[in-house]
């Protein structure tokens, strides 16, 4: 599948929900920066490769999620180095569904979510690398 990418993507970061910013494991990371509001009604701080995302408001993606999974793994994110465009159209055509659009994410990257179900049940997030 790494063709479809445009290129092997590497590892970017692993997304975690808890219900706020005080997760345990960003704890022993020495804690993390206030977090960033994304228009999606989520808070998102990062420390390293570890992501924390919380609910900013209810129904929030994050919110609905905790909801019915509770906290834990939310996300990996791949890091792709061709454009989004290019990459989900190549998805696309190979059956691959993407969620929602293209949109900055909390670092100004672009990035696409990859629906779990086309992805053995893990939501992956591409992010696309600078370079692109």
């Amino acid at each position: 599948m790494s063709e479809l990418l445009g290129a092997p993507a590497t590892v970017d970061h692993v997304g975690v929900a808890h219900v706020d910013l005080a997760h345990p494991v960003a704890a022993l990371l020495g804690g993390l920066p206030p977090g960033r509001a994304m228009p999606s009604g989520v808070r998102v701080a990062r420390v390293g490769a570890l992501e924390v995302v919380a609910p900013d408001r209810p129904g929030s993606p994050v919110d609905r999620f905790l909801a019915t999974r509770g906290s834990g793994l939310h996300h990996l994110a791949l890091a792709v180095g061709a454009p989004l465009e290019e990459v989900r159209a190549r998805l696309a055509a190979a059956g691959v569904e993407a969620i929602g659009v293209i949109e900055p994410g909390s670092d100004g990257r672009r990035t696409l979510f990859l629906h779990p179900r086309t992805m053995g049940g893990v939501l992956v997030e591409l992010v696309e690398d600078r370079a692109a």
